[in-house]
């Protein structure tokens, strides 16, 4: 009979959590899928702790494991061997998870790993590396030291006792909450798979294949270097799900060179190659942080050429987050090129061209990637595009999505989440689904009837009945909602008289005008390019 000795079961809490996995006596497998968690689940996880909500169990092997380079979240770190590692069976989100926002180093891009307490609405917040944070939002890593603690308290004379009740409360909360934990110590693996059948998990469970066919990898090696797992780690950011196509590019525009080359023979060694994602993986974080929050795409199912992203990789590569002058053109570069084309050649030859035009200089290498664009700036929006594989059906939806578009009737998103009327249309929920979210307003056969003036920008649940009852029905919705939607009340009228080629034409016009205005926005055709001409000159040149 297999020898099995009887699982332990402790209690451990959060921060004794974070030092064993900064000390490396917690590993994590090399499973088959990465970190999932989006960040409403890590903020989620945080408001059960605080409220003292049970999260599930741990459950952990103890074996033997080597010296290693592991990644844990946001945390890349060297640790040596020790004899009695506790290898992660289940609760590889949470871990990664607690330890990721608990530890998270002050250059942490991954959103899922900033988590702040809000004191005013007593509720955990997420924040991007760009976003502007509350001077009363009290970030996690803060909790696990009384100096910082304080320090941070010290700091804003104004906060009220109540804050001071809160900061403490939510201190305490996290470092005494109690995560029950079993270990086993077993000589196969079928104790594992029988405990982990018993367990009742919380969260998005693992499938038993998934967890054993990474035991036979738990030997202390690091976190394997794939396309796939870089896939999986990049899905969390909430921006859809990259092309391996374009991973690759990715991976390869971090390395230098020729952007495309071949991949294969690409890596000398495995930490090469472990070293490579990692800096992909960070740089694909920045380039869509970039991409969502300054260029002003929500989502990479409305990004008009898929080139934009590893080039922009290329330069969080070499220059970090874009700032200022170099901001500025690049997001001109974006928008123009969206336009214009930015693939004139053939993708190919204009990811080679664009990807070497980045080097030396930020600013220098904006400008050179503005001056590899067709020349011209006259264009006009296609309103017949609006199938999203087309880059200007995506120009489109981005106008249109522009004047933020808001419920036209309550009711139930695929993701199980509800949404109510004159709610703002959240794009990143709009496009996660494969469906269309352009809705036919008509039938098509008059003349506009094909194009984005027919169509609606809403949740796909949306039927023709819907439509006409939200219009047209005695709890029609107000003027304003509306409006969102390029309906004013003279294309109300036409549509009252069954004119609904007048109501098309005067959706036609306000929603081109939107889209014109939009582009040109973040384009800024007919401005200069270059350096910002106030830097070249001496101080006091301007006075």
């Amino acid at each position: 009979m297999t020898t099995v000795t009887r699982p332990h079961v402790t209690q451990v809490r959060p921060p004794e959590l974070v030092d064993m996995a900064l000390s490396g006596r917690i590993r994590l497998p090399s499973f088959q899928r990465s970190y999932r968690w989006r960040r409403e689940d890590v903020v989620k996880l945080f408001d059960s702790i605080l409220r003292g909500y049970p999260i599930g169990d741990l459950l952990m092997w103890s074996r033997p494991a080597g010296s290693a380079e592991l990644t844990i979240g946001p945390l890349t770190l060297d640790v040596p061997a020790t004899p009695e590692a506790l290898w992660v069976i289940d609760g590889q989100q949470r871990i990664t998870s607690l330890v990721g926002a608990l530890a998270a180093p002050p250059d942490t891009v991954d959103p899922r790993f900033r988590i702040f307490f809000d004191l005013r609405t007593e509720s955990f917040v997420s924040a991007g590396q760009r976003d502007d944070v509350p001077d009363h939002w009290f970030p996690l890593p803060t909790a696990l030291s009384n100096s910082r603690t304080l320090s941070w308290q010290r700091e804003r004379p104004w906060l009220a006792e109540q804050d001071f009740s809160r900061c403490d409360e939510l201190v305490t909360a996290i470092r005494d909450y109690p995560i029950p934990m079993y270990v086993v110590k077993a000589d196969d693996e079928q104790t594992l798979r029988e405990i982990f059948d018993r367990l009742n998990n919380f969260g998005r469970r693992l499938r038993r294949a998934e967890i054993f066919n990474a035991l036979h990898t738990v030997s202390g090696q690091m976190k394997p270097s794939g396309l796939a797992s870089l896939a999986e780690s990049i899905s969390g950011f909430g921006y859809g799900e990259v092309p391996e196509q374009v991973l690759m590019q990715s991976v390869l525009a971090v390395r230098g060179g020729r952007i495309d080359r071949d991949f294969r023979a690409e890596f000398q060694h495995d930490r090469d190659r472990h070293e490579s994602f990692q800096l992909a993986e960070k740089s694909l974080g920045t380039a869509i942080e970039f991409l969502r929050d300054e260029v002003g795409i929500p989502h990479l199912r409305l990004l008009p050429y898929m080139l934009f992203l590893p080039v922009l990789v290329r330069f969080a590569a070499l220059f970090g987050y874009p700032e200022g002058r170099a901001a500025e053109l690049l997001r001109r570069w974006v928008w123009r090129g969206s336009v214009l084309g930015v693939t004139p050649q053939g993708n190919t030859v204009a990811l080679r061209k664009n990807a070497s035009a980045v080097g030396d200089d930020p600013i220098e290498s904006a400008d050179r990637l503005l001056k590899l664009l067709p020349s011209g700036r006259e264009w006009l929006p296609d309103l017949r595009a609006t199938k999203l594989n087309q880059a200007r059906a995506k120009v489109n939806l981005l106008g249109m999505l522009s004047v933020r578009p808001r419920i036209l009737v309550s009711g139930e998103g695929d993701d199980g989440r509800t949404f109510s009327v004159g709610d703002p249309i959240d794009p990143v929920r709009l496009l996660d689904g494969p469906t269309s979210p352009l809705i036919p307003i008509v039938e098509s056969g008059t003349e506009l009837g094909g194009g984005v003036a027919n169509r609606l920008v809403h949740p796909s649940t949306l039927t023709r009945a819907d439509i006409d009852r939200a219009l047209d029905g005695p709890t029609a919705v107000n003027g304003e909602v509306l409006l969102s939607h390029f309906i004013d009340s003279t294309a109300m009228e036409c549509r009252r008289r069954g004119d609904h080629q007048g109501f098309l034409a005067l959706r036609a016009r306000r929603i081109a005008t939107t889209i014109i205005d939009h582009v040109q926005e973040g384009a800024l055709f007919g401005f200069p390019d270059g350096p910002d001409i106030t830097q070249l000159l001496e101080p006091g040149e301007l006075a």
